[in-house]
């Protein structure tokens, strides 16, 4: 028994749920379809901000454990950049407006299991109703200041861990 798992995106006011995500992108604009390279932040501005969530299909006994950590390549984005977030329990629509969230670190960040289709609630750390169910969404945007480089930054990578029975 194994289950898998996908990333599911949260865009819009209602919201509108684009599943089997692969890729996830800072932009200047709330949807996941265009290319970042089409809507670019510019120095001083912050992205939107972005939810998605971790989805598990698939058969188990027991889920448990979850938690989200952030790494960056070289370990920092650059001058003028911030990367804040963290794991919600409700939902906001997306926004440009500074998010209030703490900057990211390396730290783990807990979550809990949903059966909600957008993982927002309180849930719970242990999960053990067969089918899908949906993790916390991680919320994340990055923030400039004025003295943000041109360009894109360097790659940040969102690891998901959790227990399986």
């Amino acid at each position: 028994m194994a289950s898998t798992v996908s990333w599911s995106e949260y865009n819009g006011a209602t919201p509108t749920i684009t599943g089997s995500r692969t890729e996830m992108n800072l932009k200047n604009i709330d949807d996941s379809t265009t290319a970042y390279s089409s809507s670019p932040i510019t120095a001083g501005n912050n992205s939107f901000t972005k939810y998605q969530s971790a989805v598990h299909a698939g058969t188990y006994n027991t889920l448990s454990s979850a938690s989200y950590t952030m790494s960056v390549a070289g370990g920092s984005l650059g001058t003028g950049l911030t990367l804040v977030g963290g794991v919600k329990t409700s939902y906001t629509t997306p926004a440009t407006t500074a998010s209030g969230d703490s900057t990211v670190t390396t730290s783990a960040m807990t979550a809990n299991f949903n059966s909600s289709s957008t993982g927002v609630g309180t849930g719970t750390s242990t999960y053990t109703t067969a089918g899908g169910v949906y993790v916390n969404p991680l919320r994340l945007q990055l923030q400039t200041t004025t003295s943000a480089a041109p360009g894109d930054t360097t790659s940040e990578t969102i690891t998901y861990t959790w227990t399986e029975s």
